[in-house]
């Protein structure tokens, strides 16, 4: 709010002064320099002279800032005093105030604004309104202020929404002044907040009752009676669309309000209404008015009013359009005769009861339920009806009563006076009789439909169960699980004491083989009868028929019946023969031990049935068996036929081999004695003379680098062969140190190329060893030229032999270190098989032919070959050869 009345007030006193000062220093000046040209001896006057002088600026300023505080004194008290009414105005009014900055900071803040926001007065000046503002009005908000700021207005008023502390939502109405300085630069802003949020319910409950009114079916007229004497002063000041579209009016509302009731309704002046009205009103009570006509007799609606006192000397009317109801009402009286024609001659059950009375019963009720009429009406409507279904019927009957959606249709069974069930299919209705709630049912007899049902409902279930026992039967392709899982399944479903299989092996026996019995009675399993008795047997079944005996006793016996009675204490039996392919396989037999029994036709029925199935399900097994056995010839085939073809692919790769290991070998291990003689022969073209005299130590090389390759040749050639025959070698007498030095010459184009550095650290005094010199400088060139070609130039390679090694005793340990890239211990495992090179193109290209014919050599030798190495840590290939 800038500086308080105190600062600025010593801030003018003190101004004041200052100019005070310097305009009697100018004086003060101006006359010394006058009087010393006037008079010389001013110069040399004595020091209270000057100090007099130096003086009158400060005398004169005392008495300018006494004379203008003594001035300004009486407007500091009056501007001191406006300040204090303004801060208490500022405080106590119960409506938010507000001064912001330009940029919309809360500078002050009153107790109501703080109030109405939720924060602190700390906690404002630290925030913008927008920040409080709801999102939806911050933009209009934030431009109006802008455009006021820019000094396009200089207030403005809007409603907005404010979002206090707590999250609430708060109306305000909003006037934001702005406040300029004395050379009318914008200082700050003023924000006086009003909080309409009761007004904004009050408009919205305004606006809702409006529509509500507008909206309503039943129709709504006020009319004002400025005298309750003069009917003549009765103005119509309220009417809804509903009571235009019921009393038929078609005039636009805006030419019916303000208007009398002698223009609109002029009829009505000769009436008693107008009285009516002026009564209620006087009195303050409401009343039911008649029921009226309005129309043509084309259009005629009868409506029903009612009339209620207002405030203002008012009355309201309601005006209700009951032509349909009225309508209905006659309706109703026109149709109650023929009802009762329809009820009396219906030949279903008509009931009407209310509470638990009944109040109607129709002939047809007596005839089915067996009652009387006076015996209905004397009795519960639930007590006939069956005891499984009386609690849900009473509880629907009272329910439907009191109002609640409940279905129409349903069935149940009563019982009739004579005790027969009887099932009703049933029907129910709300309806109103004489004013209160009651329920018409109407009841269908379907006893004989329900009794259909529940037979075909048995037969489908017996269908069902056929069809699962036979998918059971069925499920198995195994002749034994097959034979075990019929007999338990019908014994499960007959409830039998016993259920068993016989198959006849011709010429041999009949036995039994499979069974499923009640742990009360004696097994039959395994019982075999005699050869002789088959013929018998098969006599008492015909194909396709089920031998029925209700009761054993009742019956002739043969001697074997007799004694198959007897073993399995048969009271009643049912049997089926088992035909395979026209021939009795078997029988299927049922027996009751405990009592006779009289077999149900279902019964044998489903005997035949599943006969039928078994007969499928063994068929299907002895398929089975036969697909297995021929299976397992196809087996045998195929295994011998992939025995073959196995040898045959074996072979296919051995001369796949064969041909990788040539290409190898011209590819790779032939390149490096070529390379030897090329660059011999480069050295010697690029001189410049047309003779180039070659020197012998040159062709010596070229001729050891053809030998080389010519050995390489045969070592390509041996490699296969030796694979099949034992190495053939030529032993001598040979010093090791001296192969070692040839095989560095042989290898010596390849290591100056490479700036190899050979470091040859095995000792002049190695004894001689019995070996081939040509086998074993090959294995020393290649190992030489191995560890050459897989690293990089430049690098040192060390060559020992030693006799010193407590893991290979009477045999010299030789070794060729390099430190180049090293191998993994994969490629360590593999290093000496043929044709390893693929194991890593980057290390072992070519090496497959070259070490395993070393170590073909070094095994002819009696001796070993080995790697040990590092990844990055260089390769060590050492071998021992025995020494007498």
């Amino acid at each position: 709010m800038g500086l308080n009345q105190p600062t600025q007030y010593w801030r003018m006193v003190l101004v004041i002064e200052a100019i005070t000062v310097l305009f009697a220093t100018a004086v003060e000046t101006t006359l010394w320099k006058g009087m010393e040209s006037q008079i010389p001896t001013v110069a040399q006057a004595d020091f209270w002279m000057q100090a007099a002088m130096m003086g009158i600026p400060i005398i004169c300023s005392t008495v300018a800032v006494g004379l203008t505080a003594l001035f300004l004194a009486p407007f500091r008290l009056s501007s001191q005093g406006c300040e204090n009414r303004f801060r208490t105005i500022f405080e106590g009014t119960a409506i938010g105030i507000g001064l912001d900055n330009l940029d919309g900071t809360i500078v002050e803040s009153n107790a109501a604004l703080q109030t109405m926001l939720g924060y602190s007065h700390e906690e404002l000046a630290s925030m913008t309104f927008s920040q409080f503002t709801h999102p939806d009005d911050v933009a209009i908000d934030e431009e109006l202020f802008g455009e006021m700021i820019a000094g396009d207005r200089n207030s403005y008023q809007i409603e907005k929404r404010h979002i206090n502390k707590d999250q609430q939502l708060r109306w305000i109405r909003l006037t934001n002044s702005l406040i300029r300085d004395e050379v009318n630069n914008p200082r700050y802003t003023v924000a006086v907040i009003e909080d309409i949020t009761s007004l904004k319910q009050a408009q919205e409950s305004i606006q809702l009752y409006s529509d509500i009114v507008k909206r309503m079916q039943l129709g709504l007229l006020v009319w004002q009676m400025c005298d309750l004497n003069d009917v003549q002063s009765l103005r119509l000041v309220e009417c809804n669309p509903a009571a235009q579209q019921i009393l038929q009016i078609t005039a636009p509302q805006e030419d019916l309000l303000g208007k009398p009731l002698a223009t609109l309704f002029p009829e009505l002046l000769e009436t008693d209404i107008p009285n009516t009205y002026a009564e209620i009103i006087r009195s303050g009570q409401g009343r039911n008015l008649c029921e009226g006509c309005y129309g043509d007799t084309t259009s005629q609606r009868i409506f029903a009013m009612k009339a209620f006192p207002l405030p203002n000397q008012c009355i309201g009317l309601v005006v209700e359009d009951i032509t349909q109801r009225k309508q209905a009402e006659d309706a109703l009286q026109h149709s109650e005769a023929r009802f009762r024609v329809v009820a009396e001659t219906a030949a279903c059950m008509l009931l009407i009861f209310q509470g638990n009375a009944l109040r109607y019963a129709n002939p047809a009720a007596e005839t089915i339920s067996e009652y009387s009429r006076d015996e209905l009406m004397a009795m519960a409507f639930w007590d006939s009806v069956h005891p499984d279904f009386r609690d849900m019927v009473r509880d629907r009957g009272l329910a439907r009563q009191s109002g609640a959606v409940l279905p129409n249709r349903y069935e149940f069974k009563i019982l009739t006076k004579s005790g027969n069930e009887r099932w009703l299919d049933a029907t129910a209705g709300l309806i109103t009789l004489e004013g209160n709630p009651a329920v018409l049912a109407t009841g269908y007899d379907i006893t004989e439909r329900k009794q259909a049902e529940e037979q075909l409902q048995l037969a489908a279930d017996r269908e069902r169960l056929l069809w699962e026992i036979s998918l059971r039967i069925r499920s198995s392709l195994n002749l034994e699980e097959i034979l075990q899982t019929t007999v338990a399944e019908v014994r499960q479903f007959l409830q039998a004491d016993r259920v068993v299989i016989g198959s006849f092996e011709p010429g041999v026996c009949c036995r039994t083989i499979a069974e499923s019995v009640g742990d009360h009675w004696k097994p039959a399993l395994g019982w075999e009868v005699e050869a002789c008795k088959i013929a018998e047997i098969k006599q008492l079944f015909e194909p396709d028929t089920v031998r029925v005996i209700h009761n054993t006793e009742q019956v002739e016996k043969t001697a074997f019946v007799w004694d198959y009675y007897t073993r399995c204490q048969v009271k009643a039996d049912m049997g089926i023969p088992i035909m395979l392919n026209g021939e009795i396989f078997g029988v299927l037999a049922v027996n009751q031990c405990s009592a006779p029994r009289h077999w149900q036709p279902f019964e044998v029925d489903l005997l035949k049935k599943l006969g039928t199935q078994v007969e499928i399900a063994i068929q299907q097994g002895q398929l089975y068996q036969q697909l297995i056995s021929l299976a397992r010839n196809l087996e045998s085939q195929v295994e011998d036929r992939t025995v073959e073809l196995q040898r045959r692919m074996q072979e296919l790769q051995n001369l796949n081999e064969v041909k990788d290991l040539l290409l190898h070998a011209v590819s790779h291990d032939l390149r490096t004695p070529i390379q030897g003689t090329l660059m011999v022969l480069n050295h010697l073209r690029s001189k410049d003379c047309e003779t180039v005299p070659v020197t012998r130590s040159m062709l010596d090389c070229m001729i050891a680098s053809s030998d080389r390759q010519l050995s390489l040749l045969n070592s390509l050639m041996a490699a296969h062969a030796d694979t099949q025959a034992t190495l053939t070698l030529n032993r001598e007498s040979i010093c090791l140190s001296q192969v070692f030095e040839q095989a560095i010459a042989a290898q010596a184009a390849l290591l100056t190329k490479n700036e190899v550095v050979i470091v040859n650290q095995i000792p002049l005094d190695v004894p001689a060893i019995n070996a081939d010199p040509v086998k074993l400088q090959q294995v020393l060139e290649n190992l030489l030229s191995n560890a050459v070609k897989h690293n990089s130039p430049g690098r040192t390679i060390t060559i020992t032999a030693t006799l010193a090694n407590e893991a290979y005793p009477n045999s010299l340990y030789c070794t060729v270190t390099d430190d180049g890239t090293g191998m993994t211990q994969a490629q360590c495992d593999r290093l000496f098989q043929l044709y390893a090179r693929g194991l890593d193109k980057q290390h072992l290209t070519g090496i497959g032919v070259g070490l395993y014919r070393c170590q073909q050599i070094i095994s002819a030798h009696a001796g070993k070959i080995g790697v040990h190495s590092t990844p990055s840590q260089g390769s060590t290939l050492w071998f021992t050869l025995p020494y007498s």
